[in-house]
């Protein structure tokens, strides 16, 4: 199950979102729009399955109190339906990436008859002797996830389950009806089987003890391609989501004094309000990280080696490489607690912009899939990580770009694929012109077919998200090109607005210059290269 990478999320019905919407994922994402146009939506579509899977109680499909909160599924569903017994609410779908233990999938379908098993599900690769040689199989699976407001109460009425070893098309279908649930195999044949569900996962069970599921049997052989296919690739998804990570756009501010915590957090917090805790608790432990990319005279660069060092001084070094000169340390005070310094000023008297990028660069290093073990190796190659590395961290930014001199907005891309470059899959919300500059620059000034401008070419994603006046969002995406343009849409009202404005400067300038005669005998002219001479004042 290593390797889970989130490939795609779909929505239908959810806020802003009237139509079915498949958003595309890449190892770095950029969500563009304006104000109200419906970009945090696609983020909160993944912060909404997260918190339900936090959730204790497993019964309750959709969790609506956390990041995401709603006083009703109808308040998260398109057009704000009046309550009613059966109020359609939003489907939400992911698509996803994962490897199959091909020995634990047999096992757990008790090596069922191949010939058989492909003659009555369909599926001729499970004749194949080179799919189950394989150790571990790699799948795209998909899942969507059909909701309902019953009168105030959250209910999923369907749930169906992809995988693309099945050529992609749907295997089981589930369908809640009058207080219990109907397994479909392939949407025609019910199944005789129990669903559970752990939120809004299922899991199909049967006693493949009943006799009247022998070895050969054909409903057997339905419920034997869910446990090869499915079962899981669903484990991947709930090990993913409940990992994801995310930094909202607002920070709390931070205290001159922390008292210390005797358990370390898990995450960052969407506030960044456990940074400064976990710093203190795990300060000393190694992440695994790749320095920003360098801009030298010749051009850009990728740097050379992943590097190994305790989650501190990795801060600290990526904080200079953003151009922050001042080192951050964090003093303990004995039976009291601690402060977070830089230099010797508390976060508190800094100023507001290392508040907000202190969590965000601390955050892509906290996801260092390796995190807190020593490889013994010092730095490592990129392809040495890989190696080493099996998984993905996947994160979701909200104007990373919040508070930021221009510079460091700048400087900011070349962590984010840094970071992106080194197992981490990054989502990021921004109406930063600087930031989506400097990536166009990147591949701009990267060498015709360098490293660095295939990775950047195949692996950034733009999405722009627009919303008509009728209040209907759509996604259009794009990807860069070789030459710093961003091909098939280019976001309306976003980078040519610096444009448009220096263009306003220049000849509300040139208007403003007084000719010759205007200024006089006396008066310096400056003669313009290819041009009227002009008239200093």
């Amino acid at each position: 199950m290593s390797g889970t990478k989130l490939l795609s999320v779909t929505i239908e019905r959810f806020k802003s979102f009237e139509s079915r919407t498949e958003i595309p994922l890449a190892p770095l994402t950029v969500i563009l729009g304006c104000n109200n146009s419906g970009k945090s939506s696609i983020i909160q579509c993944l912060l909404l399955l997260k918190q339900t899977l936090a959730e204790p109680r497993s019964d309750i499909p959709i969790h609506l109190d956390g990041v995401v909160s709603a006083f009703n599924l109808r308040e998260l569903t398109f057009g704000w339906p009046a309550n009613g017994a059966d109020v359609s609410g939003p489907t939400l779908g992911l698509r996803w990436e994962s490897t199959i233990d091909m020995k634990r999938a047999a096992d757990e379908a008790r090596r069922p008859d191949r010939a058989n098993l492909a003659k009555w599900t369909g599926i001729s690769r499970f004749e194949d002797h080179e799919f189950w040689q394989a150790e571990m199989k790699p799948a795209t699976s998909s899942i969507q996830i059909d909701t309902v407001d019953a009168s105030g109460t959250t209910l999923i009425s369907a749930i169906r389950l992809q995988s693309d070893l099945a050529d992609d098309k749907t295997l089981f279908t589930l369908s809640f009806k009058e207080g219990s649930w109907t397994c479909l195999w392939r949407g025609r044949v019910p199944l005789d089987v129990d669903v559970e569900l752990d939120h809004f996962v299922p899991y199909l069970k049967a006693d493949l003890s009943w006799s009247g599921w022998g070895p050969r049997d054909k409903k057997r052989t339905w419920y034997n391609a869910y446990l090869i296919l499915l079962s899981q690739p669903l484990e991947a998804l709930k090990k993913l989501l409940s990992e994801f990570q995310y930094l909202g756009s607002t920070r709390h501010t931070p205290p001159s004094l922390y008292k210390a915590s005797n358990v370390a957090p898990q995450e960052i917090g969407a506030s960044g309000e456990l940074a400064a805790q976990l710093l203190h608790r795990r300060g000393g432990e190694v992440v695994h990280y790749l320095p920003p990319l360098i801009q030298g005279s010749s051009g850009v660069s990728i740097p050379e080696a992943l590097r190994e060092r305790p989650l501190v001084d990795a801060v600290n070094d990526v904080l200079e490489a953003l151009s922050i000169q001042t080192p951050l340390s964090v003093e303990e005070i004995r039976e009291i607690g601690f402060r977070l310094l830089f230099g010797s000023a508390s976060l508190l008297h800094v100023g507001r912009g290392l508040a907000y990028l202190l969590p965000l660069v601390e955050l892509g290093l906290y996801s260092d899939p390796l995190r807190f073990l020593s490889l013994e190796e010092g730095d490592l190659t990129p392809a040495r990580y890989s190696e080493r590395c099996k998984s993905f961290a996947h994160i979701a930014i909200e104007e990373a770009e919040a508070h930021l001199h221009p510079k460091v907005q700048s400087l900011l891309a070349h962590w984010l694929v840094s970071l992106a470059m080194s197992n981490r899959r990054l989502i990021v919300e921004t109406h930063s012109d600087h930031l989506v500059r400097r990536l166009r620059g990147l591949v701009a000034r990267s060498g015709a077919g360098s490293a660095l401008e295939t990775w950047l070419l195949e692996n950034v994603v733009i999405l722009e998200v627009e919303q008509d006046s009728e209040g209907r969002s759509t996604v259009k995406h794009s990807k860069l090109t070789a030459v710093g343009g961003i091909a098939e849409h280019w976001p309306a009202g976003f980078m040519d607005e610096s444009s448009e404005e220096e263009s306003a400067i220049f000849y509300g300038g040139m208007a403003k210059r007084p000719t010759a005669e205007e200024a006089g005998p006396n008066a310096a002219v400056i003669h313009d290269e290819g041009g009227e001479p002009e008239v200093e004042r």
